[in-house]
């Protein structure tokens, strides 16, 4: 458990917001959390996308392997689905 400094992409708009989290928090913990603070809007079906990989939900950055001042996409899920190119790690 070590807290980490990441920064959040918004794919939509391009807006990025620096964050620091735990790197054993969920990525669903983590949408609510951005969510809640006003980061980014509460949108059922938002990704974290790491290299070209979605975060499960309950998969944490640490699993993942994130590390200190790496960068996080978001994928706000808008109409017509959407994210199916993005590759999910078994």
């Amino acid at each position: 458990m070590a807290d980490i400094d990441v920064t959040f992409r918004n794919e939509n708009n391009g807006k990025e917001v620096e964050v620091t989290v735990s790197d054993d928090m969920p990525a669903d913990a983590i949408l609510r959390n951005l969510a809640e603070a006003g980061l980014i809007p509460n949108i059922p079906g938002t990704a974290l996308v790491y290299r070209g990989v979605q975060l499960r939900p309950g998969q944490t950055l640490a699993q993942m392997g994130v590390r200190n001042n790496d960068t996080i996409s978001i994928f706000l899920n808008t109409r017509g689905g959407g994210l199916k190119w993005v590759h999910q790690k078994k």
